[in-house]
């Protein structure tokens, strides 16, 4: 036990003669141990307390203004080009994922991906892909983000790989990078399991009843009706861009193809909200467009 508070009292660089010597004129040799004990439950306290200071208890409702910024670039399909088409919806599709996942934790602003894109377009970048460290620094800034995560994907022969990587803007630092490898009819545990990773390189402190809540949270198994899904949404996002520079035909074209894909979806799983959410929103849209 000595040795134990020796060590933790070197940590916070607390001397422990002068400690001992805090106690000597109120405790005798015999209550010594005592005071030892009382001296590793404190600190012990302390350094419980510290650990929750970035994340505070998982899960909670962090105030919106308390928040630190993460901006999440699209995913980068790195697929062989002959299969490369078909997966171009989780560009979009693996990042509105992941921004699920880290927006149920509570303790991030997720940066409003159409003022990504602009800023992003402003500034000569590509909004998918795997950026430098510079880079990622530099556009933390512009967008007052704390932490930008980037990634790319690729799919061979029913395997699916996500690499990924998280960098802190403040600290100018890459915190981490990672690759899951997983088949691609699972590709939501695959997505999962990059959750897991990213949130451990940003220390955010989750129960295992907490992770296990969110990793269970899974939108579909449904590999054409995810894709589908984010063909339509991707559609839609086309559609807004067209609409602002003033191609309102070109727009109305979009969004009818984008119903067509969250009706697919929907056919592949009747039970995708997800879709059925995107398609409402579109039935009561189109007819405001025409």
């Amino acid at each position: 036990m000595l040795q134990f508070t020796k060590v933790v009292l070197r940590l916070f660089h607390f001397p422990l003669k002068r400690l001992q010597g805090i106690f000597a004129d109120r405790f005798s040799h015999n209550h010594w141990g005592l005071t030892r004990i009382l001296i590793v439950i404190v600190l012990l306290q302390f350094s419980c307390a510290c650990s929750s200071t970035k994340s505070g208890t998982a899960l909670e409702t962090i105030p919106r203004s308390e928040r630190a910024g993460l901006a999440i670039l699209n995913f980068k399909n790195t697929t062989a080009q002959e299969r490369a088409m078909k997966f171009q919806p989780w560009e979009y599709g693996l990042a509105a994922m992941l921004t699920t996942d880290l927006e149920e934790i509570g303790i991030f602003n997720i940066v409003d991906r159409e003022r990504l894109k602009d800023i992003l377009g402003e500034q000569k970048l590509q909004y998918s892909g795997l950026v430098d460290q510079n880079t990622a620094v530099r556009l933390g800034k512009l967008i007052a983000a704390q932490y930008i995560l980037t990634g790319s994907f690729s799919e061979m022969n029913g395997e699916l790989r996500i690499a990924a990587q998280i960098f802190s803007v403040e600290k100018g630092i890459q915190l981490g990078a990672t690759s899951i490898v997983g088949e691609t009819k699972n590709f939501f545990l695959v997505e999962k399991k990059l959750f897991v990773k990213i949130i451990g390189f940003m220390e955010v402190m989750l129960s295992e009843e907490e992770k296990a809540k969110i990793v269970k949270a899974v939108e579909t198994q449904s590999v054409d009706a995810s894709l589908k899904n984010y063909s339509g949404e991707m559609a839609m996002v086309k559609a807004a861009e067209l609409k602002r520079m003033g191609k309102r035909e070109e727009a109305v074209r979009l969004l009818r193809e984008a119903k067509e894909r969250f009706s697919e979806a929907l056919e592949y799983d009747p039970n995708y909200q997800r879709a059925k959410k995107n398609l409402a929103t579109l039935v009561m849209a189109i007819p405001l467009t025409l």
